[in-house]
């Protein structure tokens, strides 16, 4: 790709986020019921039974994800979905639709052409969105469904830099540029695109953890550290580190906030891959 389109294309960017221009697909009404009545306190199971109940695959998949060895270990088959709502709970619930209509953003027909990119974001969402959850469950007053979402959305900037970058294919056939550029843009793409969809600002915060990340360690844990942490221990499970470079992350404020020791580190892994699994099987028809 030469200069001149590279330099055309971050101008694109630059302009269409000072005009809030970016965005993808709205989602899916169902996942927009299913957040608004969530917003309730006094919201019943029958009330979010029936938004769930318009869309056929989301029902199967909360039915798949309420019957799997991770969620249902006794194995008690469950085929009512009030029952498989009330298994799950609320925020599983909107997380699993929210899921959805990432996926059926990311593997959309019109996208086929650069399928196997959309793809791999999709497949890394997921697995960002499994070691958030975990890394959140190691402590209490972070809620791991609310760190699956951060980690799920985290990746969303991608998907609109692929969609953009089909028309300069020059771009898309060198990963090692397409890399640089979609690590210097995704976070405030996808920031934009995940405040257009009106999450709150807990969520929104974490698309640009070095913006928000701390270098005190006194402070209390936030989603920020959580998806930072689970963004570099990603990285070590990919290259299969625990060496120095492990022991490095667990020394910084975000790891020593959450309270990850070396001693934790299999058994995190552990419930990672356990949560990877539940959420492939879920969502993969």
């Amino acid at each position: 790709m030469s200069s001149k389109e590279y330099f055309q294309l971050v101008s694109d960017f630059a302009r269409e986020l000072t005009k809030g221009d970016i965005s993808l697909p709205s989602f899916p009404e169902v996942v927009l019921r299913i957040r608004k009545l969530l917003e309730k306190d006094d919201v019943l199971i029958e009330q979010v039974s029936g938004a769930v109940s318009t869309d056929p695959v989301l029902v199967s998949r909360l039915l798949v994800f309420a019957n799997s060895s991770h969620h249902n270990p006794a194995g008690v088959r469950i085929e009512s979905l009030d029952v498989a709502i009330s298994r799950l709970g609320f925020e599983l619930v909107k997380n699993t639709a929210v899921s959805l209509a990432i996926k059926q953003i990311a593997l959309a027909e019109q996208h086929k052409d650069i399928a196997p990119q959309m793809r791999a974001v999709w497949q890394r969402s997921m697995q960002l969105a499994a070691m958030s959850s975990v890394v959140a469950a190691r402590k209490r007053g972070l809620d791991k469904e609310t760190a699956f979402l951060c980690g799920l959305l985290h990746q969303v900037g991608k998907l609109y830099i692929l969609t953009r970058s089909k028309d300069y294919p020059a771009l898309l056939a060198d990963p090692e540029q397409f890399d640089v550029l979609a690590d210097d843009w995704h976070p405030k793409v996808g920031k934009s695109i995940v405040e257009s969809w009106n999450f709150p600002d807990e969520v929104v915060r974490t698309l640009e953890p070095d913006e928000h990340l701390s270098d005190f360690t006194h402070e209390d844990a936030t989603l920020v550290d959580v998806v930072y942490v689970a963004g570099q221990l990603l990285k070590f499970e990919d290259n299969d580190d625990d060496g120095a470079a492990v022991e490095a992350l667990l020394s910084e404020p975000a790891a020593t906030r959450i309270g990850i020791a070396p001693e934790n580190l299999a058994g995190l892994r552990t419930a990672y891959n356990e949560k990877l699994s539940a959420v492939r099987e879920a969502l993969t028809t």
